[in-house]
């Protein structure tokens, strides 16, 4: 199993990209996003995606000559078109935008569709958390890309929808609550089918709906589907964040018609120091956080995390010892790479 340094993998994923077609400035947009991922631990958005990008880039899936437009705005609104451009460029243009009209008016909302997937959808509350702003996102996948069977139901119905909220803090650490409304991202099933590794119990199930650790009855064919998290509590949100994604944007919520994979989002940004004293506004999140903490702890746990503590943590370990990229991943990049005659450094 390769290790590589943040640089090392942002270079080749960049280097990748932009000879299989995408500008030097996509290319290391979208490179730093994906090792973004890998150095918090989610690897199931990061360089395991490169290989997904080049074969979308080879289907003319993804607009390398695409311009964010506005459809329709207000002063605290804008309904924006990503013309099937670079989800990460879009993304991070459409946080951009919202941020402006956030810091006039104090909040808000902008209504995203057709950008190519945006990878994790983390990154860009935290670009507003960074900040002092606070943030909500909301995703789907442009009505296709189904992954996930409903509460009850064994057939893929929705995709993984994600929910993101992130948090300013003084310490500089914002707290970011970044979540796919399944129990387990896509991605990760399929590096645990590139490990030859199980997936825990609870996260799929197989064609006829029987619960499974093994990654190929994901997969299929015939296919199964991955499960919400918590049962119909993930299944509720899921729906919810299919609906803001999608049916507000336009993109149109999952349907049976929908082929063209992509990603729509709602995403709500709020100047906090429109509404509260900053000083006072930290003081609370700071005591909550502390009050929450100071739990007594149950049996089994040496202390209490709060969201983006453990990214913090493997963020740190990662930039000490490197991003580990599984055999299979490796193997799919190195191909990729070798048919755009990039050079692999492991």
């Amino acid at each position: 199993m390769p290790t590589l340094n943040a640089a090392q993998l942002t270079r080749l994923a960049s280097d990748i990209l932009h000879a299989a077609g995408a500008t030097v400035s996509q290319a290391q947009i979208v490179a730093e996003s994906l090792v973004e991922a890998n150095l918090d631990g989610h690897d199931s958005h990061g360089e395991v995606r490169v290989p997904q990008y080049v074969a979308w880039l080879e289907k003319g899936l993804i607009n390398t000559t695409a311009q964010i437009r506005v459809i329709r705005e207000t002063a605290a609104t804008a309904l924006l078109d990503g013309d099937w451009g670079w989800g990460q460029v879009m993304a991070m243009e459409a946080m951009k935008i919202a941020m402006e009209k956030a810091a006039q008016l104090g909040a808000a909302t902008v209504s995203v569709r057709q950008c190519s997937h945006i990878g994790r959808a983390g990154n860009y509350p935290l670009i507003a958390a960074r900040q002092g702003m606070a943030a909500v996102m909301f995703v789907n996948t442009h009505g296709a890309g189904k992954l996930v069977a409903p509460w009850g139901g064994r057939e893929r119905r929705l995709s993984a929808n994600p929910i993101s909220i992130a948090i300013p803090r003084p310490c500089g650490k914002p707290i970011l609550l970044d979540i796919s409304t399944c129990a387990i991202a896509g991605g990760k099933v399929t590096i645990a089918l590139n490990s030859k590794k199980s997936v825990p119990p609870g996260c799929i199930i197989d064609a006829k709906g029987r619960e499974s650790t093994n990654p190929a009855d994901f997969f299929g064919p015939p296919e199964g589907s991955l499960l919400p998290f918590a049962g119909h509590k993930g299944f509720g949100l899921a729906l919810l964040s299919d609906i803001l994604a999608g049916a507000i944007s336009g993109a149109g919520c999952s349907r049976p018609t929908a082929t063209r994979v992509g990603n729509s989002f709602l995403a709500t940004v709020i100047d906090i120091k429109q509404f509260s004293e900053v000083d006072a506004f930290d003081r609370d999140v700071d005591g909550l956080v502390e009050y929450v903490k100071s739990s007594k702890l149950a049996p089994g746990f040496s202390e209490i995390l709060i969201p983006g503590d453990p990214e913090a943590r493997e963020r740190a370990r990662r930039k000490r010892l490197g991003i580990p990229v599984d055999e299979g991943t490796w193997q799919q990049i190195s191909n990729t790479a070798a048919r755009y005659g990039v050079k692999v450094e492991s």
